[in-house]
């Protein structure tokens, strides 16, 4: 009886990992950002990227010039990462 709870305990953590990693897909991207001057600059990216439904972490960096996201790409995509650079009054570089 003891192994057949341990077997199934196993199997649940196992079914649960692979079911998250299905559920979640992160994603890391530096998008080239012009525009940002100060850390205030960097503070309103932030906070403009973070509305979006799964970001995981936003680093902009006036100095490098680059924002750095990370997104689980099944609830947002690159391009809303993006739009939400520019709605909050920078533009995006080639690099």
């Amino acid at each position: 009886m003891k192994t057949i709870t341990i077997l199934l305990a196993l199997f649940v953590t196992i079914t649960l990992f692979a079911g998250n990693a299905e559920t979640e897909k992160i994603r890391t991207k530096v998008i080239p950002t012009y525009g940002m001057h100060c850390s205030g600059c960097e503070e309103t990216v932030t906070a403009e990227v973070m509305k979006l439904e799964g970001i995981k972490s936003v680093k902009a960096d006036h100095i490098n010039k680059t924002v750095t996201v990370k997104y689980d790409d099944k609830k947002v995509t690159l391009e809303q990462v993006k739009a939400a650079i520019v709605n909050a009054g920078y533009k995006l570089t080639d690099g």
